[in-house]
Parts: C-alpha cells; sequence; structure tokens
C-alpha cells in the first residue's frame, strides 16, 4: 500500500509543480495586455482568452497536489475539540465525500467535455480559441484529487491501524 501512495504523491507533486509554471505566462500575458492597453492604446483580442484558459489549467492541475501538501480549506473548529482517535475516524470517513464528488466531477466532466469536442465549442469572444481544451480539464483534475484521496485514505488507515514503516 505503501508504494502506492508514493506513486500517487509523486505524481501530484510532479503535475503540481509543472502547473504552477503556468503562472510566469499567465503574468507575462497579463503585463503585456496591461502595456498593450495602457501605453500603446492598442488591446489585444487574446490575452484574456488565453488567461482563463491558463488559469483554468493551474486550478484543475493543481487540485491533487494542493490536497497533498494539505493547502486545502479546513474547518478545524469542528475538529479541534476532539481527541486525536476521534479526529482519526473523522479522517478515515471523510475521503468518501471527496470521492463521491469527484466521480460525479469526473463522470459529468467527461460528458460536458466530450460533447464540447464533438461540436467544436469555442469559447464566446471574438477570438473564439477551442473551449473543449478547458472543459477536459474538468474529469483530468478531478481524477488526480481522487487520486490524492486515495492516497490520504490509505495514509489515514496506516495511522489509524498504528502500522509502522516497512510493516
Amino acid at each position: 500500500m505503501r508504494i502506492i501512495v508514493k506513486i500517487i504523491d509523486s505524481m501530484n507533486d510532479w503535475i503540481g509543480r509543472a502547473a504552477s509554471l503556468l503562472m510566469i505566462p499567465l503574468v507575462l500575458i497579463s503585463a503585456y495586455e496591461v502595456m498593450m492597453r495602457y501605453v500603446f492604446s492598442r488591446p489585444t483580442i487574446w490575452a484574456w482568452d488565453l488567461n482563463i484558459q491558463i488559469f483554468a489549467a493551474i486550478i484543475m492541475l493543481g487540485g491533487g497536489y494542493t490536497f497533498l501538501k494539505n493547502g486545502h480549506v479546513r474547518v478545524d473548529v469542528l475538529t479541534s475539540q476532539l481527541s486525536d482517535k476521534q479526529k482519526q475516524i473523522i479522517d478515515l470517513m471523510t475521503p468518501l465525500f471527496l470521492f463521491a464528488g469527484t466521480l460525479v466531477l469526473m463522470i459529468q466532466g467527461w460528458d460536458m467535455a466530450w460533447m464540447s469536442f464533438k461540436i467544436r465549442e469555442t469559447v464566446a469572444t471574438v477570438w473564439a480559441p477551442p473551449y473543449y481544451y478547458m472543459k477536459m480539464l474538468v474529469p483530468v483534475g478531478a481524477f488526480l484529487l481522487f487520486l490524492q484521496g486515495v492516497s490520504e485514505l490509505i495514509k489515514s488507515i496506516i495511522v489509524f491501524t498504528g502500522k509502522k514503516a516497512g510493516e
């Protein structure tokens, strides 16, 4: 089970770090657009659409990474008064909600993305770039989050059962 955790964690770590590099073109395109719009009075028709697509990729591909790094919002006020054992039990139960949500996102997201691809949907702007690439990120991102949920559940089981490394 530990090998599964290591593979999933490594994959989400690598994908999350790679997705974070998309911040560079996002910032550069934004700076270029600001310069073109306010310095030269020549705004582009493509910068905003491209930034939306890049940002969508960062968000969807970074969900599993954020979960790996414990960066998602938690409502600790509900669990702060519980014992460690009670917190471990909650940690064992909460992935069920994650799995339900990510499964819906994977299934419905795939249907939405496939329909968008079939009709060659484009963004409703002057530039009109393809929209289906962004929609394809929904099931991919949900899958990465689902996998990280599996990894976190396995880690919770290991902690709950008290197994040591190598067992």
